[in-house]
């Protein structure tokens, strides 16, 4: 017990400071010859004496000590570990206030990650949702474009002119593989893709996004005049 005590200890010191530390997947990759019960008595007893902090189920990190005490965690680190090296991004209002279709910004950061191992995990303001989406620019593009139109009745203070703008460079660099490949991999309503349709149709943009829509319904699209009318 003493030797695994130290071995647990050992690696955890070797770990960097306000980083993200999933127990069971440093279990996995480093620790599996330890008898599991064991290691997770260790955590606790490390969590308990403060040279780790607990954050939520099964999630901790090794604190910063400064002269002042203890440096926690920032957002901007959670948001980093589920995000860098195109393993997530943003959306939410965080991201609608990024593209400047709104000043609002809102309390909770909300984050698409495949670096997630159940389907939500909620790490103080920071939410995350798994997502087996490869997140490359084109994607991320188009991700972003879907979830401003499948919330765009409910975005607070809008700036119409701004979604317009947003929308005309969208459909400049539209991607039909990448909307076909993302709407593959992502539930977004039929509404949406109709809107996105409706948007790429009135600014001449060609796709294929009609095969996911129906000539017999009638779908509840925003009005939104001018697309065609924005240039750049």
């Amino acid at each position: 017990m003493k030797g695994y005590t130290t071995e647990i200890k050992r690696t955890f010191e070797a770990l960097p400071f306000n980083h993200i530390i999933v127990a069971n997947e440093l279990y996995s990759s480093k620790l599996n010859e330890i008898p599991e019960k064991t290691f997770y008595k260790v955590v606790g007893r490390l969590a308990q004496n403060g040279q780790i902090v607990h954050l939520t189920k099964g999630i901790y990190y090794k604190p910063k000590h400064t002269k002042y005490g203890i440096v926690p965690i920032s957002e901007n680190e959670i948001v980093e570990y589920y995000t860098d090296d195109s393993n997530g991004m943003l959306i939410g209002y965080r991201m609608y206030n990024s593209k400047g279709i709104t000043t609002q910004i809102g309390k909770n950061v909300i984050l698409l990650s495949k670096n997630l191992a159940e389907e939500k995990k909620t790490i103080g303001n920071v939410k995350v949702e798994k997502a087996n989406i490869n997140f490359t620019d084109k994607n991320i593009e188009t991700i972003e474009m879907l979830e401003i139109l499948q919330n765009y009745k409910g975005i607070e203070d809008l700036n119409k002119k701004a979604f317009l703008n947003h929308a005309a460079i969208f459909a400049k660099k539209y991607s039909d593989e990448a909307a076909i490949y993302v709407i593959e991999h992502r539930k977004y309503k039929r509404s949406t893709i109709a809107f996105l349709k409706r948007i790429l149709d009135d600014m001449d943009v060609n796709n294929s996004l009609g095969r996911y829509l129906s000539d017999l319904s009638n779908y509840a699209i925003p009005n939104v005049e001018g697309l065609n009318e924005v240039t750049h």
